[in-house]
């Protein structure tokens, strides 16, 4: 008995550690349990009470365990009805209060959140995942009606209540329908785990812009200045940014003092009026994407890039000159609002008062 309230007190302490070491810096190389918590996930009432009574009828236990240990008369009685006590709980089952883990559930990506790495992740998903999930991730790829199960939609609904390394488990181990029957490949012997993080940023930076999207960095391009002060765009972070997809032989925006301009002019040598210029056609490449138009139509789009780099709102070609009710702005928890911004002062104001509070520790943006 005295093993047993040793063995649990150390699973208690252990799982505090795991608790505290997850807020205060949420990477784990591996992660040692088959079940998570999820602070997302929908618990009903009665499981709540069922969790409850059990932990009530388990204090019981270890209150008579602890009698019995101390008393002088009838310590078998004791021990008797304590461990009646325990055999009788009623637990409620770990898929009721809890989520199923992998062992790199709470790993993140090492990788850049760059326009190389994004663009080769889309190389990557269109040679093995296209055919079955589709060229534009809408789940009509051209074998999906031969498949036993319909492919999934890849958009933003793909990282909601999902954390990174779970859906770098999945592509790396292949799926299951519940009759056992494997419905997507592994893809571990395939691709490398460098690969299989840039194919999900390539897929996170599609999803840009749908309800209920976490929060999304601004592609890290190399940049001119023209004071030097930066050759990366994650080298302008603490202030907020501007980045606009020049148009040829367009008259030039007016500057702003409250921020930086960064000009994209797909490999285009323009003197343009911005503050720095991002000339790669990579960099162009990346940001349609995340504009979600093809490179061709992204001449004249502009977004705003936060104090700390992610991307906030965007105007797409065509709008209306101003920053429209369709620009929603990112909240603190990461996930898109409704309230919007609509002139660009307001839009400024907006970033700075609700700030994202994600710590990406895993890459640079």
């Amino acid at each position: 008995m005295l093993l047993t309230i040793g063995l649990a007190a150390l699973a208690l302490f252990l799982a505090a550690a795991i608790w505290r070491s997850l807020v205060q810096a949420p990477v784990l190389a591996y992660w040692p349990f088959a079940w998570r918590y999820d602070p997302d996930l929908p618990v009903s009432p009665h499981t709540w009470r069922q969790l409850w009574l059990a932990l009530a009828q388990s204090a019981a236990a270890l209150a008579l365990l602890c009698g019995a240990l101390f008393a002088k008369r009838r310590r078998l009685a004791w021990l008797g009805a304590a461990a009646a006590l325990a055999l009788l709980t009623d637990w409620p089952r770990p898929q009721m209060l809890l989520t199923e883990a992998h062992s790199s559930s709470y790993q993140l990506s090492p990788l850049p959140f760059s326009d190389a790495n994004l663009l080769q992740g889309g190389r990557l998903y269109q040679a093995h995942c296209a055919a079955c999930h589709g060229a534009a991730a809408d789940g009509r790829g051209e074998l999906a009606a031969s498949l036993p199960v319909w492919p999934s939609v890849l958009g933003p609904a793909l990282f909601q209540n999902r954390l990174e390394g779970e859906l770098h488990w999945r592509i790396a181990h292949g799926g299951q329908e519940p009759a056992g029957k494997p419905v997507m490949p592994a893809f571990g012997a395939t691709l490398s785990a460098d690969e299989i993080w840039q194919m999900l940023d390539y897929l996170r930076l599609r999803a840009y812009g749908g309800s209920g999207m976490p929060a999304v960095a601004a592609p890290v391009v190399d940049i001119v200045c023209r004071d030097g002060r930066a050759t990366r765009l994650s080298g302008l972070r603490g202030l907020p940014l501007r980045v606009m997809a020049q148009v040829p032989d367009a008259s030039d925006e007016p500057q702003d003092p409250r921020l930086l301009t960064v000009a994209l002019t797909r490999g285009e040598t323009l003197d343009v009026a911005a503050d720095c210029v991002a000339a790669g056609v990579d960099a162009w490449n990346a940001y349609a994407l995340a504009a979600g138009v093809l490179p061709g139509e992204l001449a004249g789009a502009q977004f705003m890039v936060d104090r700390q780099g992610w991307l906030r709102a965007r105007r797409l070609p065509g709008a209306a000159p101003a920053w429209t009710s369709a620009d929603e702005v990112c909240g603190p928890g990461g996930r898109m609002e409704g309230a919007t911004a609509r002139g660009l002062g307001e839009l400024l104001m907006a970033m700075d008062r609700a700030p994202i509070a994600i710590r990406d520790t895993r890459r640079e943006h």
